[in-house]
């Protein structure tokens, strides 16, 4: 094999073919890249970890024809660190790679031993905007679950009924859900898991594609295709029946606010310094005559912190509504919202509450647990605080998560809030109780949030 190459052609197909392949590869071929010249001008990059698969092309100049299995990092770096026009040359399984300062060679592996790109049959095509694509990625992502234990949680679920799709995932704390339309309708139901890693990788490049690009999905029983220009990403399917995301979203609200995103999230970040380390909780009261969300926090022996932004109110409600909730789950939400407004979607303090964006290219939502707090703000005490969703993982069954809350005296209380388990009803949500406590006495007292607002403006 022998070509002559732009510098730049030749590190981009690499560096994109370098995000299949493991720091650890299981076997020594599977720290190659196979690399392979054809006649009419092609140069493909493939590199693999056998759950994952990426291969890219370029156009080059190619007197001999051939291929060539060569250490992935090496390579990587080696052509990456030359600049101008690059020939390369192979000769037993060596590769000598020429640069306008000199020349170095590569020992590679055999090529044939490299693993054969998987082949599903008989597979289902489904076209989808490169640019929406990534938007559903990046809007879902971020929920997937890290806990192996439960791999099918660790993937992002796709769902296509007639024209509609959608895109979801959980990990039990929350939950993030993106839908859209399809320009082709579907007689059947389609559902599969693609892993989270797997999909990571397509989202670093996708977002180096043209926005009018459009991605070829073939989908097969145990593999999934998703082609690009120029680039083929290929992963195994998770197996599994992914919870039931549609059923865990309450279909009715009482309140709904508007605020500013980036105000919003700032204020966040400046009472999460004052808040307890472990628990990160914050009480937000939306204040309807005031127009406004005013955010508590408190840690013992550091100190508390009160903040507001404005709000726009949509709601029959004429009552304030506070809600207990985890600031770290909020500002991750925040930051995969794209637009400049996100409405606030809840009902009672102990039930889910949904932020969705004001606008964007598809219909998002992100789904938080609340953190019940009894008793006005207080310290927040409690040494073990979670907040799970329960999913429901087989027709007229759920999964049932108590959540367990240990107060200062040592005695754990566990709360239970079921709701309706009929998709047509809210969800069964649990959800945990944080006792105030006055860490001077050990005796529980409640505060006004109004006199703490005072307080703190003087």
């Amino acid at each position: 094999m022998k070509l002559t190459i732009e510098q730049s052609k030749l590190a981009e197909i690499l560096e994109t073919a370098y995000l299949a392949i493991s720091p650890k590869p299981t076997d020594p071929i599977l720290g190659n890249i196979l690399l392979i010249a054809d006649e009419d001008g092609i140069v493909s990059a493939t590199g693999t970890n056998l759950n994952l698969t990426i291969h890219t092309t370029t156009t080059a100049n190619v007197e001999i024809s051939g291929q060539v299995a060569l250490p992935a990092k090496l390579l990587t770096d080696t052509v990456s660190n030359v600049k101008g026009e690059i020939t390369l040359e192979v000769e037993n399984q060596a590769c000598i790679i020429t640069h306008n300062s000199g020349k170095c060679r590569l020992i590679g592996g055999k090529s044939d031993e490299f693993p054969t790109l998987p082949k599903g049959e008989n597979p289902t095509e489904i076209n989808l905007s490169a640019k929406k694509l990534q938007a559903a990625l990046e809007g879902t992502l971020y929920c997937a679950s890290s806990d192996e234990t439960k791999l099918v949680l660790t993937g992002v679920n796709f769902k296509i009924d007639t024209n509609k799709w959608q895109a979801a995932s959980t990990n039990s704390h929350k939950l993030a859900l993106v839908t859209g339309t399809l320009d082709s309708e579907y007689s059947d139901p389609i559902n599969f898991t693609v892993p989270g890693k797997s999909l990571g990788e397509l989202n670093k490049i996708l977002s180096q594609s043209a926005d009018t690009s459009v991605c070829n999905i073939l989908l097969s029983d145990r593999t999934i295709e998703f082609s690009l220009p120029n680039t083929k990403l290929i992963s195994r399917l998770l197996e599994g029946e992914y919870p039931k995301i549609n059923s865990l979203i309450p279909r009715s609200f009482e309140y709904e606010f508007t605020l500013e995103r980036k105000g919003f999230e700032s204020a966040l970040k400046r009472v999460s310094y004052l808040a307890e380390r472990k628990q990160k909780v914050a009480k937000i009261l939306w204040e309807l005559e005031a127009t406004q969300a005013t955010l508590y926090t408190e840690a013992i022996d550091i100190g508390d912190a009160v903040d507001s932004v404005l709000m726009k109110s949509v709601t029959s409600n004429s009552e304030n509504i506070s809600i207990g909730l985890n600031i770290d789950y909020l500002i991750e939400g925040l930051k995969h919202i794209s637009t400049d407004e996100i409405v606030v979607r809840c009902n009672k303090p102990t039930q889910p509450v949904i932020v969705c964006p004001m606008g964007g290219l598809l219909n998002q939502l992100y789904l938080v647990m609340p953190v019940e707090i009894k008793q006005g703000f207080g310290k927040v005490n409690s040494q073990s605080t979670k907040a799970k969703v329960s999913t429901q993982t087989e027709p007229g069954t759920e999964e049932v998560t108590e959540v367990s809350t240990q107060t200062e005296s040592g005695t754990e209380e566990v709360t239970n809030v079921p709701q309706a388990t009929d998709d047509s009803e809210t969800p069964q949500i649990e959800t945990p109780s944080v006792v105030a406590k006055d860490t001077t006495k050990g005796k529980s007292i409640s505060r006004s949030p109004r006199t703490k607002k005072e307080a703190a403006t003087a």
